[in-house]
């Protein structure tokens, strides 16, 4: 791929090229169509303001997955915030394909539920890894953080789901 000038990239351009990897980041992470536009704009909104701090195009697509990562976490944040004041609740709307069967559709519904429990760096690293299927080195980079740290993410968050799945 030739590497353009970083002036010449424009959110459009970023838009028409990431705006589906951003959205199933987003739908992956959080669980909820219905926030999914939200959550798109969010992101090419907060790229449009930090595009001058890119230091060359062939990294848009880490740093435009980077800033959807960062947007998911802090929309989790205030989830769990709102559900904790009683305002609203984590609800568990299934991201599972509408041709999906039934019993797929619950199973997938559940794992969100179970995703709701775990904290909310540790649900970010598991998604990452375990739906997104990316590398460990991907996402401690998505999540700023070292390869250490992620491991330990990871981990955390499948020690909750093993012991929540026992109890079921």
């Amino acid at each position: 791929m030739v590497e353009l000038p970083v002036a010449a990239v424009s959110v459009g351009m970023l838009f028409r090229t990431y705006g589906r990897y951003v959205a199933t980041i987003g739908l992956r992470i959080l669980g909820q169509r219905d926030e999914l536009e939200d959550f798109v704009q969010d992101v090419f909104i907060e790229a449009h303001h930090s595009l001058g701090t890119l230091q060359h195009s062939r990294e848009l697509k880490a740093w435009v997955a980077t800033i959807a990562v960062r947007t998911a976490r802090r929309r989790l944040k205030r989830r769990r915030l709102l559900s904790a004041l009683g305002f609203a609740s984590e609800a568990c709307e299934t991201v599972a394909d509408a041709n999906a069967t039934p019993e797929a559709r619950a199973m997938v519904a559940s794992m969100y539920r179970l995703l709701a429990r775990v904290p909310t760096d540790a649900r970010i690293a598991w998604t990452l890894r375990h739906i997104e299927g990316e590398q460990l080195e991907t996402v401690a980079e998505l999540c700023g953080c070292s390869l250490a740290t992620a491991k330990r993410r990871i981990a955390s968050a499948q020690a909750v789901l093993a012991q929540e799945f026992t109890h079921d």
